[in-house]
């Protein structure tokens, strides 16, 4: 059995299981906006997300280690988003590129 702080293929359990845990959670609060690849493209995204950037942001901060399984949870949650963002943008690229634009200019 390994340990929060082990890894395995390079990667932190405990950053594994608290980006998972909350891209699932993300997924299951807002069940009726996924169908089944969307929900599985959406917990894949969080938990790359978390593994790419919990660690630098954890660095870039200063923080404590122990910040780092909050921030991969909350890197979970994100990855819903991303994949929602751009399902949304998919369908009409071009109100989301004007949309950004608008913003852009303000």
């Amino acid at each position: 059995m390994t340990g929060p702080d082990e890894t395995i293929l390079g990667i932190k359990v405990a950053t594994f299981i608290a980006s998972f845990t909350g891209a699932v959670i993300s997924v299951v609060v807002d069940f009726r906006s996924h169908d089944f690849l969307t929900a599985l493209g959406a917990i894949f995204a969080g938990v790359f997300i978390a593994v790419i950037a919990s660690d630098a942001t954890v660095e870039f901060f200063n923080l404590s280690g122990t910040w780092g399984n909050g921030i991969a949870g909350i890197y979970g949650i994100t990855g819903r988003n991303l994949v929602m963002w751009l399902r949304k943008a998919s369908q009409d690229p071009t109100s989301i590129v004007s949309s950004i634009l608008k913003g852009w200019r303000k």
